[in-house]
């Protein structure tokens, strides 16, 4: 019998999809970066704080790089454990070895940069101060007018309906991922099949008798069989493997090997790959 998909992601999918719709509103401004704060800091970051900053799973930091964000900075309050969301952080960098496109992650506040420049505006004249800051918020305001026009409707529903749009047996998080992947521009460097992760990768020996067991178990429907002759061929759907190894623990004769590492490529070309052709009656 299938196994519901649950993952932290999930749990916490509200705040996912706010984390996103930020990283778009601030990209679309120009702004590049994100600070991201535990909301018991109660610093004001109403927009920006969130309850459990584990949700920030490498494959939500990769949907952030897709949104255009290049640095993201991550304010811990005392209660949090900073080595476990360093562990989130070392995992994305691993992943994004494999991405063209990328951002940087900080432990931290961001620094305060514009020091100087608050300086130097406390001692313009009152008529330059004026006009100096009137043609920036004009530009805000037009481009705020421009979004509103052109965008049919609110990026968190856009994103809700990517996830709804994806047929797949597959957590949100993992189908906002995979839509992601062509904006990151990946490439062919292997991806090691990490816990944290949700990707996994098999391999399938002869000695596979085509029960079907693998098949019955599998919740994401990533394995299937369909016959060829008189022979049965066990077809592998990459793209839809969360890496929970289930398909290994039931097969009966073992013949089924977990791969150490993910091509990112081959999650997006959405074809079956041939495992093994055997005989048998599933």
């Amino acid at each position: 019998m299938n196994q519901p998909l649950h993952t932290s992601s999930d749990r916490n999918i509200d705040e996912t999809l706010h984390l996103l719709t930020l990283a778009h509103e601030h990209a679309a401004k120009g702004d590049t970066s994100l600070q991201i704060s535990c909301a018991k800091l109660d610093k004001n970051f109403e927009q920006t704080s969130f309850a459990c900053l584990a949700m920030l799973q490498p494959m939500l930091l990769a949907c952030i790089a897709a949104e255009g964000i290049k640095e993201v900075y991550v304010e811990t309050c005392k209660d949090c454990s900073t080595q476990h969301i360093s562990s989130i952080i070392d995992d994305y960098k691993t992943l994004s070895q494999a991405m063209a496109i990328r951002l940087d992650v900080h432990l931290g506040k961001k620094a305060q940069t514009n020091v100087e420049t608050a300086t130097e505006n406390k001692n313009e004249p009152s008529r330059r101060t004026f006009f100096r800051t009137l043609i920036p918020t004009l530009a805000k305001h037009a481009a705020d007018n421009i979004q509103q026009m052109t965008q049919k409707k609110p990026i968190d529903h856009y994103i809700q309906d990517i996830i709804n749009a994806d047929s797949r047996l597959l957590p949100a998080l993992h189908k906002l991922f995979l839509h992601a992947l062509p904006k990151l521009h990946v490439n062919h460097i292997p991806v090691p099949v990490m816990e944290g992760l949700g990707l996994g990768n098999i391999q399938v020996s002869e000695a596979c008798s085509a029960c079907g067991k693998c098949v019955d178990i599998c919740a994401s429907k990533t394995l299937s069989l369909r016959k060829f002759g008189n022979r049965f061929i066990l077809d592998f759907q990459a793209d839809c493997c969360t890496g929970c190894n289930q398909c290994i623990s039931i097969c009966p004769e073992q013949a089924i090997e977990a791969l150490p590492s993910v091509s990112l490529p081959s999650l997006i070309q959405k074809k079956p790959r041939p495992l093994v052709m055997v005989s048998g009656k599933p």
